[in-house]
């Protein structure tokens, strides 16, 4: 029996749009995979061969408006809320992981700014955001690992701001971002919680980074940073001296989560339509059939998407939790179990899919680059 409304291309039965992309963000969607054919695709080649970042990319992102994602329309930001967000970076991963993953903290460092920051800094940083201006975090410390929020370095008062000293592992757009959000702790604060932030740019004394060459993600410039008596002004630090625990729990950890996690899930789906597109090209001369042509393909095919539908339903319904949630007041840290087990799921299943991607791929497949 036939099913209303399927879409048949080339024997392979397509999923319909509406499983694809929430309601209401069909154009956004739409347009952000115009731009990834057109901008990032053609880049990424280089930025993943050459460890280039994509410093390009990143910029056409930023002029098709895109560069404040998460802020109101009123200052300038698209008004796309949490949804827009994971519905670009997925779109996006498609195409460039590197770029997506810079954006992505780039979006989370902007969010931050905004949500812990003053009138006067939002006016000095975010018109700049807007013509292209990239932020990044500067957050976890080899010191305590992956407990990012447990930071060792402190930043003293020092005559109107502070001298900053930290080491940083992990930071996306090192020696590339314009600005950085650096996590601290203030020694002097009355608070119990001594976290703070302070605003560091790129091109200031005692600013140094030491990018590694990785497995992937090859042009997001990713590595250790260190900051050496660096001194910050009282006008660079974001909020209060110390309490920044809050932020860290209904800003950077929901946007990091969730954009990672949709970061993955693109990169499932992209692979697997490399996969895809490759086994309906590759034809067997004694059979005449295309490698799309076997059972036990169509299955790995199958299973394959499957998997990356899973871990998409799941994402669109959190991002509808954390949108609701903002609406009406609620705090965000209410939605990180939800987002813990969204990053749990999509990290092995973008593990899962690369590798039968790899399987559908044959020889093909271990290629540095295939087009």
């Amino acid at each position: 029996m036939a099913v209303e409304n399927t879409v048949i291309s080339d024997g392979v039965m397509e999923i319909p749009g509406w499983w694809k992309c929430p309601s209401g963000y069909e154009s956004l969607q739409k347009e952000a995979h115009a731009l990834g054919q057109k901008e990032l695709l053609a880049r990424a080649k280089i930025s993943d061969q050459e460890s280039q970042y994509p410093a390009e990319s990143l910029k056409a992102i930023a002029e098709a408006g895109w560069g404040a994602v998460t802020i109101p329309v009123e200052e300038g930001g698209l008004g796309k809320g949490i949804t827009g967000f994971a519905v670009l970076a997925e779109s996006f991963a498609q195409y460039c992981a590197s770029s997506t993953m810079c954006w992505v903290m780039h979006t989370a460092a902007v969010q931050t700014l905004y949500a812990a920051g003053s009138t006067e800094q939002r006016r000095r940083f975010i018109p700049q955001v807007l013509k292209g201006e990239i932020g990044a975090l500067a957050f976890s410390e080899p010191a305590t690992g992956g407990h990012f929020w447990n930071v060792v370095s402190s930043a003293p008062r020092s005559g109107q701001g502070y001298l900053l000293n930290a080491d940083k592992s992990f930071v996306t757009s090192a020696g590339e971002a314009d600005w950085y959000i650096v996590c601290t702790s203030s020694p002097e604060s009355m608070n119990e919680d001594k976290l703070m932030f302070l605003i560091v740019d790129n091109h200031q004394d005692g600013v140094e980074c030491f990018p590694y060459s990785a497995m992937g993600l090859r042009g997001n410039s990713s590595g250790p940073m260190k900051f050496k008596d660096v001194y910050v002004p009282l006008e660079n630090r974001i909020g209060t001296e110390g309490g920044m625990l809050y932020y860290n729990d209904n800003v950077i950890d929901p946007l990091f989560l969730l954009g990672t996690s949709a970061c993955w899930i693109g990169i499932a789906q992209g692979a697997l339509n490399s996969a895809l597109n490759g086994a309906k090209k590759k034809v067997h001369a004694d059979t005449g059939k295309s490698v799309t042509g076997y059972q036990v393909i169509r299955h790995e095919l199958a299973k394959a998407q499957i998997k990356i539908d899973s871990a998409r339903s799941m994402l669109y319904r959190v991002t509808e939790e954390m949108d609701r949630s903002l609406a009406n007041g609620e705090e965000l840290s209410t939605c990180l179990y939800p987002l813990w087990e969204l990053k749990t799921l999509a990290a092995d299943m973008v593990i899962e899919v690369t590798n039968q991607a790899l399987q559908i791929s044959g020889g093909r497949g271990y290629l540095t680059w295939s087009n």
